[in-house]
């Protein structure tokens, strides 16, 4: 079962799309969370160290550093948030994305294909994984 956030979780969507990023932001603020959008691949590191997001939406394809560069450098710094990988790219894709990133210890419950369904990412975020991980 669904439930809300019982306090105020942060988000931080990452997307060389400007507006697909706001798109996760509003879902994301309608499901009770403080969002914030970027689309600076090379300044992401700096932002959430600044925002201390419990979960990032990244696109896997982004100029200057990919997803898997960002992942990288986030186990670097501790990152324990949650990450859900959102992107346009092939299932398979996804998935291999996400094992490289759990074996760098991050936490990445959720991979969504693009274009977004709000529904299923609405489920996505509000789901006891990623509100119990964050």
């Amino acid at each position: 079962m669904n439930r809300r956030p019982t306090h105020s979780l942060r988000l931080l969507a990452v997307d060389d799309d400007a507006a697909s990023a706001e798109l996760i932001v509003r879902v994301a603020e309608r499901c009770g969370y403080e969002a914030f959008a970027t689309s600076d691949s090379r300044g992401v590191l700096n932002i959430a160290r600044a925002l201390s997001p419990d979960i990032m939406a990244l696109d896997i394809n982004m100029p200057n550093l990919d997803a898997l560069d960002l992942m990288r450098l986030l186990s670097q710094a501790g990152f324990t948030g949650s990450i859900l990988i959102v992107s346009g790219e092939q299932e398979d894709v996804l998935l291999q994305t996400q094992a490289r990133a759990e074996a760098l210890g991050l936490k990445v419950p959720y991979v969504q294909q693009k274009p977004l369904d709000f529904q299923k990412l609405r489920a996505m975020l509000l789901s006891r994984e990623v509100v119990a991980a964050a």
